[in-house]
């Protein structure tokens, strides 16, 4: 009986060590993907034309008052 219990404590500690690992990965995952993404636009606007790379800075600071906007009304 003692081995059941033992079996069921370890799968406990293995699903809460799983959630807690999601949970951090949950956390990170967002910031490399928002800063994969800035790298690449900004190596795009370098190689681009002067007026696209306005245009897309544009775009992008709009997209930041979206952002900011939808924070705020608690989104």
């Amino acid at each position: 009986m003692s081995t059941v219990k033992s079996q069921f404590v370890q799968h406990t500690w293995a699903a809460i060590a799983f959630v807690l690992v999601l949970g951090a990965l949950s956390m990170i995952w967002p910031s490399i993907i928002a800063v994969s993404l800035g790298i690449l636009l900004l190596l795009q606007s370098l190689n681009a034309d002067q007026e696209i790379a306005v245009l897309s800075w544009k775009e992008v600071g709009n997209v930041l008052i979206v952002l900011a906007s939808l924070r705020q009304s608690g989104l």
